[in-house]
């Protein structure tokens, strides 16, 4: 990703295929079932809602703990990381293929640029 990409994606905003994140927290999990749930998507690691970049420590532990979460989805959920400038981690999620998928949340879709809760039936 070059940097004018990245600045129309923080100008854009958040959307069906972008999500932004502060840091990792429990929410993480919702939100890499939702992009395999549906057509795949990025979640920048680093940024505020309102696009603004804050930067994160990206470690190795860092690295490990969103590796876990994405594995421990139902089914397991193949993600790629992406350092930007050292301080933005992106997470690539693709479409999945063995949907639906869940976490211990529940089922999730991306509708517009949000996280809706789903029954395994919907």
């Amino acid at each position: 990703m070059n940097e004018k990409e990245f600045e129309i994606i923080l100008k854009t905003g958040e959307s069906f295929f972008v999500e932004f994140k502060e840091k990792v927290n429990n929410t993480l999990a919702k939100e890499i079932v939702s992009f395999a749930n549906s057509q795949g998507g990025r979640i920048f690691i680093g940024v505020t809602d309102s696009g603004k970049i804050k930067g994160i420590n990206i470690t190795n532990k860092l690295k490990s703990q969103v590796y876990d979460i994405a594995r421990n989805c139902e089914p397991s959920i193949e993600i790629e990381l992406i350092e930007y400038k050292n301080k933005i981690l992106i997470i690539n999620i693709p479409e999945g293929n063995k949907k639906p998928y869940s976490c211990k949340q529940g089922f999730f879709i991306r509708n517009g640029p949000n996280s809706q809760k789903l029954s395994r039936d919907e």
